[in-house]
This record gives structure tokens, C-alpha cells and sequence, in this order.
């Protein structure tokens, strides 16, 4: 027996199966639109992590393309290469204080001779004086001071070529330095130089990429949201299936009431008519409505696969913005800019040793000075002594001729010390003048880059850091993305999933209405027909319901409540 048989031989069996699809469809229903609104929360929520991290990619890039840091980058190429004038200017004060020492050495020299000369003299002088008592003493008291003042001139001597040579290693070092700055800070200089153009161009390249990929990022999201709010269909189809569930146990409950049980055979068997062909009614539209929303919501979710697709060849263009054999820029002037702090702290180490021999020079010369000086008080001792046997001698007559004679040349010689002291002295004070000039030089020019220096690589190294992990999440998110979106294009087909049950729901439907030949009401289905009226909530349903049953008096039907939009109004109001 075909199934239009078994239902026109028994309607009541019929409603019964019919009843039992509905709530078959009603349950598929609630549970496949859970499942889709599941699906899409949670490539929302991937969707609003990617954002987030493409939100901190462009902070980032804010940041380090900040005025701060291309501030501190172009203060640290200038102090780089400031670095070889200021080698070069310490180097000259090397050369000064060579030359002083030179000059000094030569002066020396001419005072050592002088003072061979006085103890030739002094040698003389107690030769010629032997004959004469009180000139014995004299003789004895001038050689002593001679031969004072002729080692003091040579411990003078040894503590200047001590320091000359200390001065020409500390030359030599500066000089290395020089050298090593010359092959290194320009081309270090200049990679910075360069690489901070690229930094920037890189930087924008990848705030365009980036903001391209949040837009795309941001349409996905405003369509899952549609497509979120569009779900409501299901909402709206399981209401309706229960709206014409309900239908059917307002029409029995009415049957078996007094006012019910009062209708004639006839009555009773067109109002149940009427309730059948209104229900298939409602279950036709109901479907229409339904696969009309799902082949927009499959439209809107099929779009989903471009759009995955796009952001995927944008994240592809955004790393290979910033990509490259070594690491690619940021890493690159990481690398430039330690190896720029490591010369340094080698050159100031450096530095810092010849630096200790300057300083211990200052102390050198100060010695050196004092000595001088010592030896000026030896000259002015033998200048008086000379001067004083003189006078003795013119009182002695011929007798004391001779040594009057040497005496005399004691006075001349000691004369010829003055001059060469006066010209050492000049060249310690050079000396001592270029040696402070060398602290000026390492403070000014050493010591205050390495700080600049390392603040700059430690803000290019946490900037390489941040954008390093935000490619590495943005990768993993973008994947995700693709996964989870390809996985909802597949699995997120509503027709398919529920149009088949909702079809023969209606299918069955016609049958039933088909079996069931339906005249017009009359006032006896007033009752029935208001009861049903009150339990919809669209405008649509109330539209349908009146073509088949009466609804409420005019002065009890609603008006304007918010519950009287149409499933339509209100989803492409909401959607569309």
C-alpha cells in the first residue's frame, strides 16, 4: 500500500507521522545551528586574534619608526663616525707630546755637556788651588755641588727617555686604533646608514601589508557576524515548527470542549481541514523562507574561502617583506651596531691603557719639573760660589790669578745652564698640557657612546624580538584561519543538512491537505482561530493564518508590538 493510500484510509495515523517529522526536524534544527554557531564563534575568536596581533605588528613598528629611535639611531651613526677625528685629535697629542720630549731630550743634552764642562772646571779649580789653604775647601765644596747637579741632570735624563718610550708605545696603540677605525667605523657607519633607509622602507612596506591584512581580517569578521545574526533562521524555523505543532493540540484540546463537542460532524470536520491546510501552509512558506536564508548564508560563508585565501598571500607578502639570508634588517643592524659597541669597549680598553700613561706622565713631569728646578737652585749655587772666589782671588793678586781664571769660566758655564732649563721647562708644561688633553679626548668621545650605543642595539634587538613573535603568531593564527574556515565551508550547509527533513515535513503536509477538502469557516471556528492567532510572533504567520481560519476581533488584534515583525523584516534588517 503506497503512503497516499495508508493516508487517506487513515488521516489520524497520517497527522501522527506528520507530527512525529516535525519534531524529528525541530530537534536536527536545534542541534545543527548550535553546531554552526559554534563553528563560527570560534573563527571569530581566531579571526579577533589575528587582529590583535596584527594591532601589536603595527604598534611595534610605531614604536621603533618612532622619532625616539631614528633619533637615537642617527646620534649613534654620528658618534661612530666621530669616533676617527677623535682617534686622530688623541693621536696628535701623542705627536706633541713627542716632539716636547724631543725638544726636551735636545735640551738636556746641551745641559749634560755644560755640566761635563763644570766638572772639568771644578777638576781644574782644585788643581790650581792646591797651593792655596783657603781655596781648598772651596774646591771641594764647589765639585760636590757640580757633581750634584751633574746627577741630578742624568737621573733627569734616564726618567725623560723612560717616559719617551712609554709615550711611543702609547703612540704605537693610538695609532692602532686609528688604523682600526679606519677599516672598520666607516663601513660599519655606513651599514647603519643604509640599513636605517631600509628599516624604513621595510616598515612601511609591512604597516601597508599589515593594515590590508586587518581589513581583510575585518570583513571576514563582520560577515561571520552576519552570518551569526543570520542563524536566527533557525531560531525563527524551530518557533514556527512549534507554532504549527501547537496548532494541532489547540484544535484537539477545542474538539474536546463543550463548545467543540457542540459543532455538527461537519463542522468538525472542516475545521479540522481548515487547521491541516493551515499548517501545510505554514510548513510550505516556513521552507521557503528557509532555503531562501541558508543559499544567502551559504554565499556569504562560500565567500569565506577567498577571503582565508587573501589573507593567507598577504601574510605571505608580509613576511617576505622582512626577510632575508641573515635575519633581514633589524637583525642586521643588530649585528652592525654590537659589533660597533664591541670596537668601542676594545678601543676604550685600549684607550684607557694609554690614557694611565698619560696620566702617570702628569705625574712624571711634575717630577721631572721639580727636578729642574733643583738643578737651577745647583746652578745658582755654583754661579755665587764662582762669583764669591772671584772676589778672593782679586784680593790675592797674581797669587790667585789661575783661579780666578777657572773661576770665572765656572760662572760662564753655569750662565749656559739657564737657557736649555728654561726651554725643558716649556716643553714639560707642553707636555703636561697635551697629557690632559688625551682625558678630554677618551671622556668626550669614548665613554659616552658605548651607552648610546647599546640603548640603540638593545631597542633594535627587543624590536626584532616583538616583530619576530608576532610573525611567528601571526603564521600559526593564519593557518588556523584557513583551517577552520575551510573546515566551515565544508561542514556548514544548512539546506543540505535540514532542507531534506523540512522537505518531507512539507511533502507529507500536502498530502494531508490533499486528502482533506476544506470550505470556508464559519463563526464556529472564531474560538479556535483567535487561540491559534495569539501564539505567533510574525507577521507573516498571521497573514497565512487568516486565509484559512478568522483571527481576533478587530479591537483585541495587536498593534505595532514588537513581536509582529516578519522573519523577513527583521533578518534583512539585521543581515542584508
Amino acid at each position: 500500500m503506497t503512503l497516499a493510500v495508508q493516508l487517506k484510509s487513515d488521516p489520524r495515523n497520517a497527522l501522527g507521522l506528520f507530527r512525529d517529522r516535525l519534531t524529528t526536524a525541530h530537534s536536527r534544527i536545534e542541534t545543527v545551528f548550535l553546531e554552526g554557531g559554534e563553528t563560527l564563534v570560534s573563527v571569530m575568536e581566531l579571526v579577533q586574534g589575528m587582529i590583535g596581533t596584527l594591532d601589536r605588528i603595527s604598534k611595534t613598528l610605531d614604536k621603533d619608526d618612532g622619532p625616539d629611535t631614528i633619533s637615537g639611531m642617527n646620534r649613534a651613526i654620528s658618534d661612530l663616525g666621530s669616533l676617527p677625528s677623535a682617534a686622530s685629535a688623541r693621536q696628535q697629542s701623542f705627536i706633541d707630546i713627542a716632539a716636547a720630549c724631543g725638544g726636551a731630550i735636545v735640551h738636556v743634552g746641551d745641559m749634560r755637556e755644560t755640566f761635563r764642562y763644570l766638572k772639568v772646571f771644578a777638576t781644574t779649580v782644585k788643581i790650581t788651588g792646591a797651593g792655596l789653604a783657603e781655596f781648598a775647601e772651596f774646591a771641594e765644596e764647589i765639585r760636590s755641588r757640580i757633581m750634584s747637579g751633574a746627577e741630578e741632570i742624568d737621573r733627569f735624563s734616564t726618567e725623560l727617555d723612560h717616559m719617551r718610550k712609554e709615550l711611543e708605545s702609547a703612540r704605537n696603540l693610538s695609532g692602532g686604533i686609528i688604523a682600526e677605525f679606519g677599516t672598520t667605523v666607516p663601513a660599519l657607519a655606513a651599514n647603519l646608514s643604509k640599513n636605517a633607509v631600509r628599516m624604513k622602507a621595510e616598515y612601511d612596506a609591512m604597516a601597508r601589508l599589515a593594515r590590508e591584512v586587518k581589513t581583510v581580517a575585518g570583513d571576514v569578521q563582520a560577515k561571520i557576524a552576519q552570518t551569526l545574526s543570520a542563524l536566527q533562521i533557525g531560531d525563527i524555523t524551530r518557533q514556527r515548527i512549534e507554532h504549527m505543532q501547537t496548532s494541532f493540540d489547540l484544535l484537539d484540546r477545542f474538539l474536546d470542549e463543550e463548545e467543540g463537542r457542540a459543532l455538527t460532524a461537519g463542522e468538525r470536520a472542516n475545521l479540522s481541514a481548515a487547521v491541516t491546510h493551515l499548517v501545510d501552509a505554514q510548513i510550505e512558506q516556513t521552507l521557503a523562507d528557509f532555503r531562501e536564508k541558508c543559499a544567502r548564508i551559504s554565499a556569504t560563508i562560500s565567500s569565506f574561502s577567498a577571503d582565508a585565501a587573501r589573507i593567507l598571500a598577504l601574510r605571505a607578502d608580509l613576511s617576505a617583506s622582512r626577510s632575508g639570508e641573515d635575519g633581514g634588517t633589524l637583525a642586521q643592524m643588530e649585528r652592525d651596531l654590537a659589533a660597533a659597541l664591541d670596537l668601542t669597549q676594545r678601543v676604550d680598553e685600549r684607550s684607557s691603557e694609554s690614557t694611565r700613561l698619560a696620566q702617570s706622565v702628569a705625574g712624571s713631569v711634575r717630577a721631572l719639573i721639580a727636578s729642574i728646578e733643583t738643578i737651577r737652585s745647583i746652578k745658582i749655587d755654583i754661579h755665587y760660589m764662582a762669583l764669591n772666589s772671584n772676589l778672593r782671588c782679586s784680593r790675592l793678586g797674581d797669587e790667585g790669578r789661575s783661579v780666578n781664571v777657572v773661576s770665572a769660566e765656572l760662572r760662564t758655564f753655569a750662565g749656559r745652564l739657564e737657557e736649555p732649563a728654561d726651554a725643558v721647562v716649556a716643553s714639560m708644561h707642553n707636555i703636561s698640557e697635551a697629557a690632559d688633553n688625551l682625558a678630554v679626548v677618551r671622556s668626550g668621545a669614548l665613554s659616552s657612546l658605548a651607552g648610546p650605543l647599546e640603548t640603540t642595539r638593545l631597542a633594535i634587538g627587543e624590536a626584532a624580538t616583538a616583530i619576530d613573535e608576532c610573525f611567528q603568531a601571526l603564521d600559526e593564527q593564519g593557518n588556523a584561519v584557513f583551517g577552520r574556515i575551510s573546515a566551515a565551508v565544508r561542514s556548514l550547509d544548512f539546506e543540505r543538512e535540514l532542507g531534506s527533513a523540512l522537505a518531507a515535513c512539507s511533502d507529507l503536509s500536502a498530502e494531508m491537505a490533499g486528502n482533506a477538502p476544506c470550505e470556508p469557516c464559519g463563526a464556529y471556528a472564531e474560538v479556535l482561530g483567535s487561540r491559534i492567532h495569539a501564539i505567533y510572533t510574525m507577521i507573516e504567520e498571521r497573514e497565512i493564518h487568516l486565509r484559512f481560519l478568522p483571527g481576533p476581533p478587530a479591537a483585541d488584534a495587536p498593534a505595532g508590538a514588537p513581536a509582529s515583525h516578519s522573519d523577513d523584516d527583521f533578518l534583512d534588517d539585521a543581515l542584508f
